[in-house]
């Protein structure tokens, strides 16, 4: 029996390594595949519904021709008749809702104050976890995602200069990918992470057509080649989290989303020559801190 424990246990253990590493992939793919949205919007000139539609249309793109292939896993029923299907696509049309504004908020705002009003969702998705999926979020959690918080202030600084539609947008964007990633959690017993893709494909290219055809903008070559790379990155993206979401509670997972922060700095480190400031330094400590704090206090049975 002791055995079995201890087997059990490294399990777990190994689970919710696995699902804290997803989670920390997932905020590094994210800040490369917002940085590229920026660049398409401001300096290519698509407007963020543009760019949410194409990435949803060249996925479905690859998806199309695998459903259609015969004695192939991947068929007509999974994309067009999924289980739970109604939940399924009210969670791709929240993240497809999600994307389009966090586009918005990046090329309204400094990618600093962006991020900053953006990674609002971890604390928006430790409460919700709490409220509907009826996970106990104990002191250490709160702790940990209100610590992770506040080494995020830390590190973005972020002033007053931003624009009020801006501030809308990101802290709308937050709340919706909140709701995302509980409605996700929710689903995992029923919904791949293949599922959640095609989902977010489809849902995004029936709602945004109409409004993208309204305004298109012709794409050049080199603006099609980037909107291929920022899909392959947000598609990885997507795919870390929903996995992540069914290896761990989103409560505990929230203040390692804080991570992204942390990758943004290595980035302007790498590319921008950017020496971060003391008080970003010790923020990145308080992210990972936070998380840290979270993991180790667990709530009361």
């Amino acid at each position: 029996m002791e055995a079995l424990n201890t087997e059990n246990r490294a399990r777990q253990g190994a689970t919710a390594a696995a699902a804290i590493g997803l989670t920390v992939l997932a905020g590094l793919l994210y800040v490369l595949g917002y940085a590229l949205s920026k660049s398409l919007v401001s300096d290519h000139g698509l407007s963020p519904l543009q760019v949410t539609f194409l990435r949803c249309g060249v996925i479905l793109a690859v998806v199309l021709p695998a459903a259609a292939w015969p004695g192939g896993r991947l068929g007509w029923h999974r994309l067009l008749r999924p289980a739970l299907a109604w939940q399924q696509r009210a969670a791709a049309a929240t993240l497809v809702v999600s994307n389009a504004l966090a586009v918005l908020a990046y090329s309204l705002l400094p990618v600093t104050a962006a991020s900053a009003l953006g990674f609002t969702a971890p604390l928006l998705l430790a409460l919700l976890g709490g409220l509907f999926l009826r996970e106990r979020v104990s002191l250490g959690r709160w702790l940990g995602t209100l610590t992770g918080f506040l080494g995020m202030l830390l590190i973005v600084r972020p002033g007053g200069e931003a624009s009020l539609p801006g501030i809308a947008a990101a802290f709308a964007g937050a709340l919706t990918y909140a709701g995302y990633q509980i409605l996700i959690r929710h689903l995992r017993a029923v919904a791949t992470t293949l599922d959640t893709i095609m989902q977010v494909a489809l849902v995004g290219v029936v709602l945004l057509a109409v409004p993208v055809a309204l305004h298109w903008r012709p794409l050049g070559l080199a603006q099609a080649g980037l909107v291929v790379l920022v899909t392959a990155i947000q598609t990885a993206a997507l795919a870390s989290i929903a996995a992540a979401l069914r290896r761990g509670e989103a409560s505990r997972l929230a203040p390692w989303q804080f991570s992204g922060l942390l990758w943004a700095m290595a980035l302007d480190a790498l590319l921008l020559q950017v020496t971060p400031a003391p008080g970003s330094l010790l923020g990145a400590l308080l992210v990972i801190g936070g998380g840290v704090l979270a993991q180790t206090l667990k709530p009361r049975r």
